[in-house]
């Protein structure tokens, strides 16, 4: 039996829990602990009670096994959220009994207005077109991990830590069984033209899944497949291009860093457009306060004149900046781990050459693997410690503070290495090198050297020029494989794995678990079983999902021009991460709490930034590695320095010389031979060395003022591309009609409950005064006589007096009697 459930409170009855006696500590004592006994029974009643005021229905059962909680079940009566979801509604008369047999609440509606009903301030401002925000009393329950880590801040009910709505299994199974398979068996898709809509997921399911997870979701999956159908043409171009042969060619560049600018801006009107549809369009003129945030007080808005709770910007601009030391922290422990990193495994890849090189090589991948997501990881437990200590009014506010802070360090993370070799190892390595041998001590340098070539202890170091490709094909391949595993195996094996070990090592008596199993109610067991199930899943906040994408859409956009292929290996997985990430949601972790969304919110610019930088990035790496045609000049010098930098030359000398500027810059001159013992590395460069090493400063200064014009190019490109979109997309289109429709609708709505949706003349007559004048006085109006400047009592009005203007105006108009006379003959 499935009671329908609308959310379950996760209530904890360990009197140690959180919040001890004020005053009494945390000691052992009787005394002591049957006061905390006593203060988490008065707060489990005064919270049924504050529940039940509401008009809630509750009732409570234990929690999960070895969590020493309470579940306490919610239901909002069908009366109450029906008037909420009058409340909200935009039409002019509230909605009626029949409105909706004909179109029902929605699934997640009624879970987002029950959420919004146990959430809401006691004292909520007015956040809809009506004259409250909530039709009855609210509970103003945020769970007190949402709340910022302040002293000052007061938990009415410090043991209710988390909330979540039940799952829909029924829902759940048929949504996996309908997108396990290609959507063509849907008569949207079947009857469509278009190819691509055979591979990916029609409107129609993408309004399913927003009437049952609620827009939020909805939306994620309807970027998600945009962004899949989308990679079709960068796979193409990259396809060609690859099979050309032509890597770092300019159009190659142009047309991926092209097709990103297409996509920011194109989806920018295709969210719109969906969230028209969703009705959630311009929903931040509306948004409400975002549960966890507290005031320092409450004061009454100059403008409407509601309650509303007290906060200055500038306090949580002064807190933001105090978490900027917490960053540049992190970021620079993550700089150091990088390069740590990149040290190791270019000196074992590259210089090392003895026993057991195949396994050293591994050990750079490990450290990586092992030490950066866990850096990654505490910074994102403490960038959400320092978002919510920040006190953001908005939930929009909170997740785009939030999002700069995890896209900033994922930056470095994920971006770090490519910039190392693109831009220092390739350039700098056969100088940085040599140098770093020169660092360590004689033991290392030893184990390091006496197994490398020739080149080396000479006092030279030749780079890995592929290097870069070969970096780009591991991440673009191990990091989304890795990554899927992280998501979705891990966790189904920790659901599986990890109520067992909690059984265990929680177990009690055999009389105990009888207990248990006896105050089940026979027709409550499987619905509790999965409740409890439930409890112990994570949240998803459909976070995690974006930050992945973003930073695949940085590796094709910023080196795509590396490896033409990378596209197609984005298409590929995409297709599955659709699915795996349904999976994840309907399995993984507890059932999202819906809330309207109107976009993905500040992950467009997030998209938007890394398409600019891709502009920058795509442009020098174009400048410093496109193959470009030398001829052999006359020197022989020249030849054998082009040879000693892995150019290769034709024997026969009929083709031209194929090289770019940076091997061009690097060949200038030859680094010496060094005289110091093969166990110290190589001497410093001499003076022939610093011509190349000047060529090579020229050679990236060049490349940086090429990415500075790619930079400003792009910016103008960006502006017509948005203009040239919004008027063929968007001006005139269906959902730009419906908007200014609802927008019409919300003001007529607004109108008519101030009682001043009035004809234009009678909204005149009562400006003018004229609104107490008899029947009689007023029927005297009608033509210019009725007008008197004495009765309006304004002397702009002097004007309509006739019998007062000047004989200029009493005399015949002819303008209309030569109009009349027009193509008349005489």
């Amino acid at each position: 039996m499935d009671p329908a459930v609308d959310f379950v409170l996760v209530f904890s009855v360990d009197p140690d829990y959180n919040s001890p006696v004020r005053g009494l500590g945390h000691g052992q004592d009787q005394a002591v602990r049957a006061k905390r006994v006593d203060q988490v029974r008065d707060e489990f009643s005064r919270l049924v009670a504050v529940l039940q005021a509401a008009d809630l229905t509750v009732t409570s059962r234990r929690g999960a096994k070895g969590t020493s909680t309470v579940l306490v079940f919610v239901k909002a009566s069908e009366k109450r959220v029906r008037e909420e979801a009058t409340r909200e509604s935009p039409k002019p008369s509230p909605r009626e009994p029949r409105d909706f047999a004909a179109a029902p609440i929605e699934e997640s509606e009624r879970l987002r207005l029950v959420y919004s009903i146990l959430t809401s301030p006691r004292t909520a401002g007015s956040t809809s077109v009506r004259s409250s925000a909530s039709t009855g009393l609210t509970c103003g329950l945020p769970v007190a991990s949402l709340l910022p880590p302040t002293p000052a801040n007061k938990v009415e009910f410090p043991h209710l830590y988390d909330m979540f709505p039940p799952h829909n299994p029924a829902y759940n199974k048929l949504w996996l069984r309908r997108w396990a398979k290609l959507p063509s068996n849907s008569p949207s898709v079947t009857s469509s033209k278009n190819p691509l809509d055979l591979l990916t997921i029609p409107q129609s399911e993408l309004d399913d899944l927003k009437a049952h997870l609620g827009e939020r979701v909805a939306m994620y999956f309807a970027f998600l497949t945009y962004y899949f159908r989308s990679l079709v043409f960068p796979s193409a171009l990259g396809l060609f291009f690859w099979l050309m042969g032509l890597p770092y060619h300019p159009l190659l560049g142009l047309g991926f860093v092209g097709w990103s600018l297409i996509f920011v801006e194109s989806w920018r009107l295709r969210e719109n457009a969906i969230a028209v549809q969703w009705g959630t369009y311009h929903l931040d003129r509306v948004e409400a306060d975002r549960p966890g945030f507290q005031g320092d007080g409450l004061e009454v808005d100059p403008v409407t004149g509601v309650t509303r709770q007290k906060w200055r910007f500038q306090r949580t601009l002064t807190r933001g900046l105090a978490s900027l030391p917490a960053y540049f922290t992190f970021v620079g422990a993550l700089g150091a781990l990088v390069s740590g990193i990149y040290i190791v495994e270019t000196l074992v890849g590259e210089v090392y050459d003895g026993p057991g090189k195949r396994f050293l090589t591994l050990v750079p991948t490990v450290l990586f693997v092992t030490l950066v997501p866990q850096v990654s990881a505490l910074w994102g437990f403490t960038a959400t410690k320092l978002t919510n200590f920040e006190n953001h009014p908005r939930q929009s506010e909170y997740e785009a503070s939030l999002t700069v802070k995890t896209f900033a360090l994922n930056f470095v993370a994920a971006y770090g290495n490519l910039l190392l070799t693109s831009y220092v190892y390739i350039p700098f390595g056969s100088f940085l090198v040599p140098h770093i041998l020169q660092r360590l001590p004689s033991r290392q340098a030893a184990a390091l050297s006496t197994s490398t070539s020739k080149t080396l202890q000479s006092g030279s170091f030749s780079i890995n020029a592929s290097k870069l490709h070969t970096q780009l094909v591991a991440y673009s391949l191990t990091n989304q494989i890795t990554g899927a595993f992280l998501e979705v195996g891990l966790p189904y094996l920790k659901a599986k794995v990890l109520p067992k070990v909690q059984e265990k090592m929680h177990s009690s008596t055999v009389q105990g678990k009888l207990r248990e199993v006896e105050n089940d109610h026979e027709d409550e067991k499987d619905f509790l079983k999965r409740i409890r199930e439930e409890q112990q899943l994570p949240t998803n906040y459909i976070f995690s999902e974006y930050a992945e994408m973003a930073t695949q859409f940085g590796y094709l956009v910023l080196f795509g021009v590396i490896w033409p292929l990378s596209p197609i290996w984005s298409l590929v997985n995409n297709f599955f991460e659709i699915r795996s990430d349904a999976f994840k949601i309907a399995t993984q972790a507890r059932r999202p709490i819906p809330n309207r969304e109107a976009s993905i919110g500040p992950w467009l610019e997030v998209f938007g930034f890394v398409s600019y930088v891709g502009a920058l990035t795509t442009s020098s790496l174009i400048y410093l590695y496109q193959p470009r045609e030398t001829f052999r000049g006359t020197a022989a010098q020249y030849v054998a320095n082009l040879t000693a930098h892995n150019v290769t030359l034709p024997a026969d000398g009929s083709v031209p010389y194929w090289t770019t500027r940076l091997s061009a810059a690097q060949s200038a001159s030859l680094p010496p031979a060094s005289d110091a013992p093969e166990l110290l590395g190589a001497l410093p460069p001499a003076h022939g060395s610093f011509l190349a090493l000047d060529a090579i400063k020229r050679t990236l200064l060049f490349a940086a003022v090429v990415a500075l014009a790619s930079s400003h190019l792009y910016t103008h490109a960006r502006t017509g591309v948005r203009w040239l979109l919004t008027r063929l997309a968007w001006d005139g289109s269906i959902a730009h009609q419906l908007s200014k429709r609802r927008e019409l609708e919300l003001k007529r709505a607004w109108l008519d409950e101030h009682e001043m949706r009035i004809p234009p003349k009678e909204m005149a007559r009562r400006a003018l005064g004229w609104a107490k004048q008899s029947p009689e006085e007023e029927g005297k109006r009608e033509g210019h006589e009725g007008y008197k400047v004495a009765e309006v009592g304004a002397p702009a009005d002097a004007a309509a007096d006739v019998e007062g203007l000047p004989d200029f105006w009493k005399r015949e108009d002819e303008g209309k009697r030569l109009m009349e006379s027009l193509g008349k003959t005489d």
